[in-house]
């Protein structure tokens, strides 16, 4: 279903800005003197090919190889059956299927000069994945790099903004339903708008606490963009629970330019003084380029940069198992 639901449509992502993500990623490679660069993706992990491409990889994995000089190609183990629709629901040409990356990285570099090839976010790599593209490249240099195209993503163009605006009108008016439904039907509700409205994935949650306070916790990505918002739904007239609203208001009030992850969070843990004993509680800044792994993958000292959009969270885990979260997505913006 998933692969049905993905758009390649020039008036929400002009083609000029397709076309520009992987010219701004291919003279990042000339400065660091990289061949050619290859991004693994996995049906877990596939937002940077996503962002360069437009491509719904459903299923299994691939590598992206962008050259410095030239047309990305699409490393898959994948059927050629599937190439068509590929093709027309994203912007690729040169797809090659195989059963392994030896051989498909071999035939990428037959008549290559021997140059540098660049992993980019190799500490995300599976080990059997950079050997593969190790028994196939002798006489290469393989160098590992950062999260590169990530650090294109975390800034949305003003195109990308308008698609998150719509994802997250499309969210807040789906747990406005539920919130107002029996508790039995919140994820069914939310689940059906947001499938309905184009969503192609929807982790939907009603979280529970003491004292009968609840929270209905959606993460959900909207053509290749991610929001999450969650709200208290039951219970929110307990005193502890309005700490939560307080908490998170002075986290979103410490969100600037340049300011560390750290400030809000730091922000937020000094007003949840009146919680139940016995509670961990935390809160976090991620990144929408980033909701896709929960953040578990950035680093924390990261400053934060002026343009990007992140969602603000404060959650409380208890002795018991249950959990109550609420969230708050913000732009990063001059004051």
């Amino acid at each position: 279903m998933k692969r049905g639901l993905v758009v390649l449509d020039p008036a929400e992502v002009p083609e000029q800005e397709r076309a520009e993500r992987v010219l701004r990623l291919q003279r990042r490679l000339a400065d660091e003197g990289i061949t050619i660069a290859l991004d693994y993706a996995d049906v877990h992990r596939s937002d940077d090919l996503a962002y360069l491409t437009n491509l719904c990889l459903y299923w299994n994995e691939g590598i992206l190889a962008v050259p410095v000089v030239g047309e990305p190609a699409f490393l898959m183990k994948l059927s050629p059956r599937v190439h068509p629709w590929m093709r027309r629901s994203s912007t690729l040409t040169d797809l090659r299927s195989g059963k392994g990356f030896t051989a498909l990285v071999e035939g990428l570099l037959a008549g290559v000069e021997p140059g540098v090839l660049g992993l980019v976010d190799a500490p995300l790599w599976p080990a059997t994945a950079i050997e593969e593209v190790r028994a196939a490249a002798p006489g290469w240099e393989i160098r590992p790099l950062g999260g590169l195209v990530r650090e294109q993503r975390l800034v949305p163009s003003a195109a990308e903004r308008a698609l998150l605006r719509e994802a997250q009108a499309h969210l807040e008016a789906a747990l406005t339903d539920a919130a107002a439904a029996a508790g039995g039907t919140r994820i069914a509700l939310v689940e059906r708008a947001l499938r309905g409205a184009g969503f192609t994935d929807v982790l939907a949650e009603v979280v529970r606490g003491p004292d009968g306070v609840a929270a209905l916790d959606v993460t959900g990505q909207y053509r290749f963009c991610w929001v999450r918002s969650a709200r208290l739904v039951d219970g929110a007239s307990e005193p502890w629970a309005g700490d939560l609203g307080r908490a998170l208001a002075a986290a979103v009030a410490a969100v600037a330019p340049g300011v560390a992850p750290g400030v809000p969070v730091a922000a937020a843990e000094q007003v949840l003084t009146g919680l139940p004993a016995d509670v961990i509680a935390s809160a976090t800044v991620v990144h929408q380029a980033d909701l896709s792994t929960g953040g578990d993958y950035a680093d924390p000292a990261e400053r934060l940069p002026i343009g990007a959009v992140v969602v603000v969270g404060v959650e409380v885990l208890f002795p018991d198992g249950g959990r109550v979260a609420v969230t708050e997505t913000v732009p990063v913006e001059a004051p």
